[in-house]
């Protein structure tokens, strides 16, 4: 029970940690949510390993001890079934991160080069003034 009552109190303290983060609207890394969501999927796991664990060494009835191993079962794949759609949302949030950067560099790149032919045209006309202008002492 006390390893229950530990892991318990560990996913409970993790998930009010992430919580709080997100909900003070402060700017956090995508890494740092991917790993935060993973112990947290990890500690979920470790609580109901220990859950179950008791509860099948409490439980002499075969039949009552299959049920419960295929609700363990469940569990587990539950949890597999979260890391995976992290997975997922991650993967897409990565994909339109750079697709953003992807247009910011475009952008950026055709102001680049429009500022740059901008300079161009004015050292030419610098040029072509400056060749219109007498030095002194010239006839």
């Amino acid at each position: 029970m006390i390893r229950i009552e530990e892991a318990y109190q560990t996913l409970a303290e993790g998930t009010r940690y992430i919580y709080d983060w997100v909900y003070t609207n402060k700017e956090i890394a995508e890494t740092w949510v991917r790993t935060e969501l993973a112990n947290a999927a990890n500690t979920y796991q470790t609580l109901a390993q220990n859950v179950w664990q008791d509860i099948l060494e409490r439980t002499d009835d075969d039949n009552q001890l299959q049920i419960c191993q295929a609700t363990q079962l469940t569990r587990v794949n539950d949890a597999l079934a979260f890391l995976a759609e992290a997975n997922i949302a991650r993967s897409q949030h990565l994909a339109t991160f750079q697709g953003n950067v992807e247009l910011w560099a475009g952008d950026h790149q055709r102001k680049m080069t429009q500022v740059e032919e901008e300079l161009r045209k004015a050292r030419n006309e610098i040029r072509r003034i400056a060749t219109r202008i007498p030095l002194p002492g010239s006839p």
